[in-house]
């Protein structure tokens, strides 16, 4: 198991990579466990990255006595873009502020920003202007990294930066505090120049480094790229020029002097950025620089920077304010000190706040960590449930006892809804028939949702406790007397004004031209069967139903009221009221007063109710439906033999616009 209170830094450079081991007791600070360097076998390319990173980890960890796989990844200062840019002050919140740092990135990145991943730092700036940090590197640099850590068994957490690593620990060591200072740190590739001014940063990555003069050296001597690094480091150091005497080997004199033309361009490159930070930055004169990087302790670099920045020169010691465990030789620790300030600068991160923290994680590590965090609420969540499910499982229990046991009193009665089983699976089976071939004649239709229309407005107006068994379209609709082979129950019940919808029915105006016969493509007439039970003291009809048609009450007065208003002078509209009332004296419906003055009868099943005939009402009072009762009606109504609050019924409907298909 990993420990939580230890971190595994990784240093990965360009030409080799560094491991520490860091663990953060309770009372604070932090302390060295073991650490590693080991430097690759090859040099990298984009396709071989991933696999020479990963040969190296497994190296270092093999090597070393490491417990944790909770991992911090360091990137090379070369393989970022890093930018400073200066913004007029923004108050608003974050998110405006990084839209704004987002827009400045899209200019300066030479890259396409889905490609890439990117953060942004505050650094401070004056009071009229905001200076901002970005840092910019390909997503498949990192992703090469991250899947080189995976591979070795690590679980990365954070990837920062080699530049915002060594300004971090130069901060907690107390390093440009009351004075402008420079760190040099000499890389394998590249060399990182940082500039510590009190609060103030500023960083370049100078492309001048160890590997130039390994590749100076092989071009001289044509050898190899291999062979000119073991004479580096076997030879190597910096010529001190002027009157000072020459080595005796020829190979030494010709690499320090090689050594030195190289120092010279990186000294050119640090002129012109101290150069850039007091002209463009507003920065003081650097009155130290410090030393730090694998190809910094060359004999007599500093020395040599002494001599050419006229500046006292010094090596950076990052460990001053790390603990060592006692098993770690402090002698050879000194010797490697100056390879490890990215990884001390990293390991901070974990116990104090740091002054530039920038996040290059790529959007998978962010929804592993998302994961993480959410893993105990998560497991937290199953725990609840299975208490539920086990709550559930004793109370099933109980009631399999109780059930078994009612069962056993109630058989005779369970044969019976056996029976009604049967039918319903033989409906079942019958409305899956209907509904294949409905599925095969929809592509047919012209509109494919007249038929749902249709269907939501017949649902409308069914009471609760009525269920539809079958519709059926008619050629023709049924006239006359029932037959002898109808029971005496079955004839059309009568028509009554006195329903729930009588509001609306009495605002309902026939159609100028209503459609008296069907077409052959036209469908006009069709029946309902349908079963209802009625249970005295259950609502009628829906609160959701009635709703719906008290909305359509109040826009009925709403455009009655606008068609009174619309007649012209008071005569007129005097003469329209008198006609209404006459009309409504005779029994006719359609007044403003009969609608306004209606009242709702309480929407409770009494007796004597049949909610057919409600159910019919309610088909008259839309005006999808004829209200005419010899044209929707009841065609049969019959109770069930042995239950006689269950009945049966058969409605026919007449459309008032007929629904064209396609025959």
């Amino acid at each position: 198991m990993p420990k939580a209170d230890q971190w595994l830094v990784l240093d990965i450079g360009s030409t080799g990579l560094r491991v520490c081991e860091f663990d953060y007791p309770a009372s604070g600070g932090f302390r060295l466990l073991d650490y590693r360097q080991v430097e690759y076998t090859e040099q990298l390319t984009e396709q071989n990255r991933s696999l020479i990173i990963s040969a190296a980890l497994r190296s270092a960890l093999e090597d070393g006595d490491f417990s944790t796989n909770r991992a911090a990844v360091c990137v090379s200062g070369q393989a970022a873009f890093m930018r400073f840019v200066k913004l007029p002050p923004v108050t608003e919140e974050e998110s405006r502020v990084r839209q704004i740092v987002e827009y400045e990135a899209r200019q300066n990145v030479p890259f396409p920003m889905d490609e890439v991943i990117w953060d942004y730092q505050l650094i401070g700036g004056a009071d009229d202007e905001l200076e901002v940090m970005f840092v910019v590197i390909k997503n498949d640099i990192v992703e090469g990294i991250i899947e080189a850590v995976n591979s070795v068994g690590l679980k990365p957490e954070v990837v920062d930066f080699g530049p915002a690593a060594l300004y971090n620990v130069a901060r907690a060591n107390c390093v440009g505090d009351d004075e402008c200072v420079m760190i040099l740190n000499i890389g394998g590739r590249c060399t990182n120049l940082l500039f510590l001014d009190g609060d103030r940063f500023f960083a370049r990555t100078i492309p001048i480094a160890g590997y130039s003069i390994t590749q100076q050296i092989a071009k001289e001597f044509s050898i190899t790229f291999d062979e000119a690094e073991i004479l580096k480091r076997r030879h190597g150091f910096v010529a001190l020029g002027g009157a000072y005497e020459e080595p005796e080997s020829e190979v030494a004199a010709t690499i320090s002097k090689i050594v030195r033309n190289v120092m010279t361009r990186l000294h050119g490159e640090v002129n012109r950025s101290i150069s850039v930070y007091r002209t463009q930055q507003k920065g003081n004169k650097p009155c130290h620089l410090y030393l730090s990087g694998g190809s910094s302790t060359m004999a007599f670099t500093d020395h040599f920077f002494s001599e050419k920045l006229r500046m006292d020169v010094s090596y950076l010691n990052p460990f001053k304010i790390v603990g060592l465990d006692p098993k770690l030789s402090v002698d050879d620790l000194q010797k490697h000190a100056h390879a490890f300030p990215e990884a001390v600068g990293v390991g901070l991160r974990n116990c104090i706040e740091c002054p530039v923290e920038v996040s290059l994680i790529p959007d998978s590590i962010k929804q592993q960590q998302l994961f993480s965090k959410r893993k105990p609420f998560i497991f937290g969540s199953m725990v609840v449930w299975m208490l539920i499910l086990a709550v559930f499982l004793v109370v099933n229990n109980k009631k399999i006892t109780l059930y078994k046991k009612t069962a056993d009193q109630n058989r005779v009665l369970v044969e019976k809804l056996e029976q009604y089983a049967r039918e319903i699976k033989r409906q079942i089976g019958f409305r899956d028939e209907v509904e294949s071939k409905v599925d095969s004649y929809s592509s047919l239709l012209a509109n494919r949702y007249i038929w749902s229309d249709l269907y939501r407005e017949i649902q409308l107006a069914m009471p609760n406790d009525v269920w539809l068994g079958h519709i059926e379209i008619l050629t023709q609709p049924v006239v006359g007397a029932p037959t002898e082979e109808e029971p005496e129950e079955a004839v059309a019940l009568k028509r009554t004004r006195h329903s729930f919808f009588g509001a609306l029915q009495a605002n309902r105006q026939r159609p100028a031209e209503v459609v008296e016969e069907e077409a052959d493509d036209q469908v006009i007439w069709f029946a309902i069967t349908g079963h209802c039970v009625t249970i005295p003291g259950r609502k009628i009809f829906a609160d959701e139903q009635l709703e719906i048609f008290d909305k359509m009450v109040v826009e009925a007065l709403a455009e009655l009221k606008k068609q009174l208003a619309g007649d012209g002078p008071a005569a007129d509209a005097e003469a329209t009221a008198d006609t209404a009332e006459g009309d409504a004296a005779e029994g006719e419906s359609g007044t403003y007063a009969e609608i306004e003055e209606f009242e709702r009868p309480p929407n409770k099943i009494a007796r004597g109710v049949i909610l057919p005939e409600l159910f019919v009402e309610a088909l008259w009072a839309l005006p999808t439906f004829s209200e005419d009762d010899q044209e929707t009606r009841i065609l049969s109504f019959q109770s069930h033999k042995d239950f006689q609050n269950v009945s049966t019924f058969k409605i026919q409907v007449k459309l008032m616009t007929p629904i064209e298909f396609a025959r």
